[in-house]
């Protein structure tokens, strides 16, 4: 983990490290509530920006946060692989700009009605 102005920033590599030695046989674990004990060990469960973005308060706020994390081996387990780099997107991604989002939209609009020829 690097220290940053006084607090400390974990790191993909040390939670997946974390993980690997709380689970050395496993890939994914069978219910949310096994997922919620493995995701509570990490450093980024106690992140404040994943604190702000993610909410894990309820059983149902769980549920919704891993519910894509499907094991596609095992669809009755989480994968604990699709739960940390979710818990790390969720913390750590940025929306698009919303000049980015101008020009995605105007690069649609005009792919679909292009501009006549002048001759």
């Amino acid at each position: 983990m690097r220290s940053r102005s006084g607090s400390v920033t974990p790191t993909y590599s040390t939670d997946r490290d974390i993980l690997q030695s709380h689970y050395p046989n496993s890939r994914s674990v069978p219910s949310i509530a096994e997922a919620k004990v493995a995701v509570s060990k990490l450093a980024i469960f106690d992140d404040s920006a994943f604190k702000r973005r993610v909410p894990l308060v309820t059983d149902e706020d769980w549920s919704d946060f891993v519910s894509s994390c499907r094991d596609e081996s095992n669809p009755g387990h989480y994968s604990l692989e699709l739960i940390l780099k979710k818990c790390y997107t969720a913390a750590y991604s940025m929306p698009p700009s919303p000049s980015s989002q101008l020009r995605t939209q105007s690069s649609k609009d005009s792919a679909s009605s292009p501009s006549a020829l002048a001759i």
